[in-house]
């Protein structure tokens, strides 16, 4: 018996310390600077498919400033871009890197890890999401607007007009720090079910494959 409390005991101890580990802090974003905006629209574009996509690996301050420009808060309350009703992202962004699948937490700028290991190859079948120095899978989740007086009707267009948002952001972000960015739709829809745990009634909405060109 006193194994057993010793046991329980010290899995208790040691829960906060996975469940601290299980969180990475992510440096502040880049804010200033970087490329003109009608420069970074100019040259706008998706990386090659294939062999040519680029492949060297994003590093923590790119990542904290693409996922920023994607959904991150540029002011109290608000974020990068327009959500209907002003209400919190209902598009969350998981990223698939080459040690771990994570959930980005817009509120604490941090990633929630999801699941260990490199899950990379099975997002998305096509050679440059298997080249690719991140994936980011975006998700619906309709959590925020409910009992907010939307129409549930039309949530389905506000989910494509905000991944349209994130992902061009993201885009123009990645222009101005020399990152391959590439959109896609085509992914593997059973197994992101499964690895992200998404409920019936939300989906797997897009995904951008990330590389250091």
């Amino acid at each position: 018996m006193k194994r057993l409390f010793l046991a329980i005991g010290l899995a208790l101890f040691l829960t906060p310390l996975f469940l601290a580990a299980a969180e990475t802090t992510l440096p502040p974003p880049t804010t200033k600077g970087g490329k003109p905006l009608f420069d970074a629209l100019a040259s706008r574009a998706s990386a090659p498919g294939g062999a040519n996509f680029p492949s060297r690996a994003l590093d923590p301050q790119d990542l904290s400033t693409l996922l920023w420009a994607g959904s991150g808060l540029n002011r109290p309350g608000r974020w990068t871009v327009p959500f209907a009703m002003g209400v919190e992202p209902y598009v969350r962004i998981y990223v698939f890197g080459p040690e771990e699948v994570a959930l980005y937490n817009w509120s604490r700028h941090s990633l929630l890890q999801v699941e260990e290991g490199d899950w990379r190859s099975r997002v998305n079948p096509q050679g440059f999401a298997r080249a690719a120095s991140h994936i980011l899978v975006f998700v619906s989740d309709k959590t925020p607007l409910q009992g907010k007086g939307g129409i549930p009707e039309v949530w389905d267009k506000w989910l494509g007009v905000a991944t349209g948002a994130m992902t061009q952001d993201i885009y123009l972000a990645a222009d101005a720090l020399g990152i391959g960015a590439r959109y896609a739709e085509t992914m593997d829809q059973p197994f992101l079910r499964e690895i992200l745990t998404i409920p019936s009634g939300e989906a797997p909405l897009a995904i951008l494959a990330l590389g250091k060109r």
